[in-house]
């Protein structure tokens, strides 16, 4: 949480961040902003000091709304600068950095955040580390201070992550609505005058919905059949049929535009009908998944649910990364990430990495699945949760686990 970072900075023997960028680019920067807008924005905060914020004068009411101290940058004329430094760049914002600097005492240990083209990014710090001897550029590693606060969700933030899931799933119903009431013909669906129904045709028919609720696509949706249903992340071919009978993996994770917060879940179907063999495939990445949900406590490792995911599935004879990491058929990615500002962010259940103990305020998926593309097909459930004040389970996607979609 936002009430974390300075707690943060002292743990890391910060005497000062600077987060720089974009809102756009930097899920840092929004977060800080509440969502925010700013193309051009920084935020800096001493140890000692009230955060401030930086912006141009276009955006000044954006930065206004969210009830930092507010500097403009052209109470720094970048003019000045450039001709003072004949004109070169990088020599021109050094010398407008070192002034900001110097006027709200930052010095001693500094970090950086946010986002900008790699190559700039380290020659500017390298530059400002040699031409201002009192400041100690720290860089780190994931999970960094900001990623490390934002994994923690306060009351308004997951106010605002139950909004979108609400708003997801009945892009969901509606969906579901849609392919149900077309008609099929020889196992495939079709249109009112004849012709197949595509995938294409129903990804238009999501982002229609989305964008009628707010909501924006911002990595594409997945909506995949049958053989590209066995690649987790295949997002479906436009151009393909949509057919009876075949796992159907649609997997939506958009962002809220007017928060920025995400909202991840999954849900796998078959239209029509399920063959019995694959009816059993579903049926058993469901117990798994309902045991898992039920087995999640405070206080635990994330890893340790991965683990419990592979142990069941190996039971039922399936293969794991558990068992074979390069194994690309069974069960073959983690069973969950954070989700907030970026749909994919800490804390996460995998035994890769740092172990992160599940405590309240926590908001992470449940996603198992099993994949066999060599077999034509692949199932995948996942749900957005997080852990009260109570530590216990809040299921932010509150939807149907509907095995079957009937058509006419």
């Amino acid at each position: 949480m936002k009430s974390d970072i300075s707690q943060l900075m002292a743990d890391r023997g910060l005497d000062a961040v600077v987060v720089y960028g974009s809102t756009d680019t930097s899920s840092d920067l929004a977060y800080l902003t509440g969502g925010a807008h700013l193309g051009n924005g920084m935020y800096l905060q001493t140890r000692s000091g009230e955060p401030v914020l930086f912006s141009n004068a276009l955006e000044r009411e954006n930065a206004q709304s969210t009830g930092y101290a507010v500097r403009l940058w052209s109470d720094y004329p970048f003019g000045r600068y450039l001709k003072e430094a004949n004109q070169d760049m990088l020599a021109a914002r050094l010398a407008m950095w070192r002034d900001i600097f110097a006027e709200y005492g930052v010095r001693g240990q500094v970090g950086f955040y946010g986002m900008s083209d790699m190559g700039y990014a380290w020659r500017f710090l390298s530059a400002l580390q040699q031409t201002m001897p009192d400041v100690h550029v720290v860089g780190e590693t994931p999970p960094n201070l900001f990623s490390q606060a934002r994994q923690t969700k306060d009351a308004r933030e997951i106010a605002m992550l139950r909004a979108a899931g609400r708003a997801t799933t009945a892009v969901i119903a509606n969906v579901f609505d849609f392919l149900s009431g077309h008609a099929a013909q020889e196992d495939t669906l079709i249109k009112a005058d004849g012709a197949p129904l595509t995938i294409g045709d129903v990804k238009a028919f999501i982002r229609l919905e989305l964008a009628q609720r707010n909501l924006e696509d911002v990595h594409e949706h997945i909506f995949s059949q049958g053989r590209d249903a066995g690649i987790p992340h295949n997002v479906g071919r436009y151009d393909m049929p949509v057919r009876l009978g075949q796992t159907t993996i649609f997997d939506i994770f958009p962002r809220d535009r007017a928060t920025g917060y995400f909202h991840d879940i999954t849900r796998t179907f078959f239209l029509g009908y399920a063959p019995e063999n694959l009816a059993q495939r579903w049926q058993d990445v469901k117990t798994v998944f309902d045991a898992v949900m039920a087995a999640i406590r405070v206080g635990e490792p994330g890893g340790k649910y991965q683990e419990m995911t592979c142990e069941r599935f190996e039971k039922m004879g399936y293969p794991t990364i558990c068992s074979n990491p390069q194994t690309t058929s069974g069960y073959i990615h983690g069973l969950g990430h954070g989700v907030g500002m970026d749909v994919h962010e800490g804390p996460r259940l995998s035994t890769y990495g740092p172990q992160t103990l599940l405590r309240p305020g926590h908001v992470v998926t449940v996603e198992p699945g099993l994949y066999f593309p060599e077999e034509g097909w692949g199932v995948r459930i996942e749900d957005t949760i997080t852990l009260d004040e109570h530590g216990e389970i809040v299921n932010l996607s509150d939807f149907p686990y509907q095995m079957v979609i009937p058509v006419k």
